[in-house]
């Protein structure tokens, strides 16, 4: 199973009020912002196809981006579904967990299709015992949902495993009530490096991670690695980490979260204020 390393999880992380996130950010504000979406973004959902991102918060989103600051999503949504929730919003995307990458016309990383095809008419041949399992549909992996019966997690896990097990570029990936088949090479960390090095052409940019699921452990651990200057000075010791934050307060390697989706929609209203704060 390649899901995140739970020893690397942590208890302590900092919770932040939404209405006070302009304590936990530097005065010279050089940010950008990554955002998951499904328990981020949108609400979680039995069926995945019943998720959406309210409308008020895409226009927030908008808001941020019109004052200047950076936004991109990382999602393990394939990139048609991602660009289908995000409407007419304009971000970077990194889909399927950084197999997909929208500023490359979607053009993917290494991956083998015919291996795919096989993975899949496996798991679909081993799920029919088990209605309640569902198969998304995703171009480059192999999701299998337990979201409607949760007893069966140690079941889709067997399953997805013997579905890969002669092919050794493949692994298994947990989220939320779903296991994922997906290349070894990939993960929303990864997938966040490269945003970064996409948007921050111009200058340094400061990252923070907001996302909920297992899968989103590998980018807060990514983003709370990067660290820039806060002076023009390159050889000045003054620097600035990238802060993860995880929504809901299980265990994490983030460190700082937020309740809910209602304190992500809050926590995006705090930081909109203090971009148009800086606008002046």
């Amino acid at each position: 199973m390649d899901s995140a390393n739970t020893s690397d999880f942590i208890t302590s992380a900092t919770y932040i009020d939404p209405d006070k996130l302009a304590n936990f950010l530097s005065d010279k504000k050089p940010y950008c912002l990554f955002l998951d979406i499904d328990g981020t973004l949108a609400e979680f959902t039995v069926d995945p196809k019943d998720s959406f991102i309210p409308t008020s918060t895409l226009d927030l989103i908008q808001a941020i981006q019109d004052y200047g600051v950076k936004v991109a999503v990382v999602t393990g949504r394939s990139l048609n579904e991602a660009k289908q929730m995000l409407s007419l919003l304009e971000v970077p995307i990194a889909a399927t967990h950084g197999l997909q990458l929208s500023w490359l016309n979607g053009n993917i990383v290494n991956i083998n299709l015919a291996q795919l095809t096989q993975i899949k008419d496996t798991v679909t041949h081993y799920c029919l015992p088990y209605p309640d399992l569902y198969i998304e549909n995703k171009p480059y992996s192999c999701t299998l949902h337990y979201r409607k019966n949760p007893t069966l997690a140690d079941i889709s896990y067997d399953l997805m495993s013997k579905a890969i097990a002669n092919f050794d570029n493949w692994s298994v990936k947990q989220g939320k009530y779903v296991w994922e088949a997906i290349p070894k090479s990939v993960n929303k960390g990864l997938a966040i490096l490269d945003l970064l090095q996409h948007i921050s052409l111009s200058e340094p940019l400061c990252p923070i991670f907001i996302g909920d699921d297992i899968t989103d452990e590998a980018g807060f651990a990514a983003v709370q690695n990067v660290s820039i200057g806060l002076d023009s000075d390159y050889k000045s010791k003054k620097l600035l980490t990238g802060m993860g934050i995880k929504v809901g307060n299980e265990a994490t390697c983030a460190n700082y979260y937020v309740q809910d989706i209602d304190e992500v929609r809050d926590l995006l209203h705090s930081f909109l204020k203090i971009a148009m704060s800086d606008s002046l």
